[in-house]
């Protein structure tokens, strides 16, 4: 029952802080940083965090 949640947690802090893992080590590994716009890249994080919200939200409901 922790996997839903932690999907949702997850997806608010995308939604809220698009850009908190664009730094240190995910500045170096990550394809999507290197390879986007600043404003795509936000964009692309916002969309995710939806996506994650949406999906802990049908884990939620069908576990209940």
């Amino acid at each position: 029952m922790l996997f839903p949640i932690v999907l949702i947690v997850f997806g608010f802090i995308y939604l809220l802080k698009p850009d908190i893992f664009k730094q240190g080590l995910w500045k170096e590994t990550d394809i999507a940083q290197r390879n986007m716009s600043p404003a795509n890249y936000k964009t692309l994080m916002r969309v995710l965090g939806i996506v994650f919200v949406i999906a802990g939200i049908i884990i939620l409901s069908l576990k209940s």
